[in-house]
């Protein structure tokens, strides 16, 4: 986890284009030239160059004042360079003033109003030595993107629930910035990671950076001491959190995230019974979804155990959204030789399968542009909904084979 950064060449001096030594007579013969253009060219020469530099200091200027982020870091994010102009409005996320639902899950909020304050979104382990992990059943969505090596590392997203204990943190990922694009503003919580990705992740305008390897975010993280969970493995899997302790770090973020989904309360003509879902990330992860119509959710597994919390309770959640996408290698090795990182391309389209009500929606996922919200339609355009609740989006790469049974 510690390569660095690509170190980019730096003149020494001696090039940059220009013959070694060849300085002093160069300089000589622009005095002449400048000598030979007469006081009225010198005039006009001196007149030009001024305009220039005030023409160079108003784009500057321009340019400075539109690509402020929060702290007055500028973002030199190229994922950042979409045009808005080129994208569907009705995509584009959607600013949310008050709210009586909860703006990801569609429930009533607590109190008869959402809490004005931004997601939060805390990288969680999910390794084989990180289970069970903590926080997850408080979460709004849970997103389950591959890493490297077969693993895959949880998302966990917080808006209007509280979870007192989070972990194990880990490090980011190249696909969480890309994710987290439409909702606008949102808190990135995690622990470290490969230089060049914690390096984006602080400078991009639509993420509060709660990186929990460094001062001050760091102090929203604490080593945890226990004898059942992971943590009692030490380093890195001790590492441990609360949204109170992360929400506190920007007491001044008030901006509700957009709503994601659309909502109905019974499932839209086009979907077919499903009662078992297997999606093989890998021998590690090999994820199955069961639909319980005792509890009305969907109950998670690895084969056949129950994938469970510390206090032993299964995992369970409302709807399962299935995104299958493209997949590349990314540029670094993670954990070790030969562990390069994998990016999930979430622009684009493709398969979705939307799991509610122990029925399952087939139909496409669009996203034009990394600020749009995502979109699920049935094939004839209608919309596929979600029943109201919590939701675990699984980021399938396209190589996995998904199995529906009913």
């Amino acid at each position: 986890m510690s390569e660095q950064p690509p170190r980019h060449r730096r003149g020494n001096g001696k090039g940059n284009g220009r013959s070694g030594g060849g300085g002093d007579a160069s300089s000589g013969g622009f005095r002449r030239w400048l000598a030979g253009l007469g006081r009225r060219g010198r005039i006009s020469l001196v007149v030009g160059a001024v305009v220039i530099v005030v023409l160079v200091g108003a784009v500057l200027a321009a340019v400075l004042s539109s690509g402020g982020t929060k702290g007055g870091t500028k973002s030199n994010s190229s994922t950042t360079s979409s045009s808005l102009g080129t994208l569907p409005s009705t995509s584009l996320p959607q600013v949310v003033t008050n709210s009586k639902l909860c703006p990801l899950t569609g429930l009533p909020a607590a109190g008869g109003e959402a809490t004005h304050r931004p997601a939060l979104a805390v990288k969680i382990g999910n390794d084989p030595a990180s289970r069970p992990q903590s926080g997850l059943d408080q979460a709004d969505i849970v997103y389950e993107e591959m890493a490297e090596g077969g693993i895959t590392r949880y998302m966990a997203v917080f808006q209007c629930q509280n979870a007192p204990l989070i972990g194990p943190v880990r490090s980011v990922r190249w696909d969480d910035w890309n994710i987290l694009e439409p909702y606008r503003q949102a808190i990135l919580a995690y622990s470290g990671g490969i230089n060049p990705w914690m390096q984006e992740a602080a400078t991009l305008p639509w993420i509060y950076n709660a990186n929990g390897s460094f001062e001050p975010t760091a102090n929203a993280y604490y080593r945890y001491n226990s004898s059942s969970l992971p943590a009692s493995l030490g380093p890195p899997y001790n590492y441990y959190t609360s949204t109170k302790a992360l929400w506190g770090l920007f007491p001044d973020a008030k901006t509700l995230p957009p709503r994601l989904f659309k909502f109905s309360k019974t499932p839209p003509a086009g979907n077919t019974v499903a009662r078992i879902v297997s999606i093989p990330f890998s021998g590690a992860s090999p994820v199955v979804w069961r639909w319980s119509r005792t509890e009305n959710q969907w109950l998670r597994f690895y084969d056949a155990k129950p994938d469970v919390d510390p206090a032993g309770t299964q995992l369970h959640t409302t709807n399962v959204v299935i995104q299958i996408v493209k997949t590349r290698f990314g540029p670094y090795n993670e954990s070790g030789p030969d562990s390069r990182d994998v990016e999930s391309l979430t622009v684009g389209s493709g398969t979705v399968y939307v799991l509610r009500n122990g029925r399952v929606e087939t139909g496409t996922w669009d996203r034009p542009g990394p600020k749009n919200i995502t979109k699920f339609t049935f094939p004839d355009g209608k919309p596929i909904t979600l029943a109201r609740g919590t939701s675990w989006w699984e980021i399938v790469p396209d190589y996995v084979t998904v199995t529906i049974q009913k």
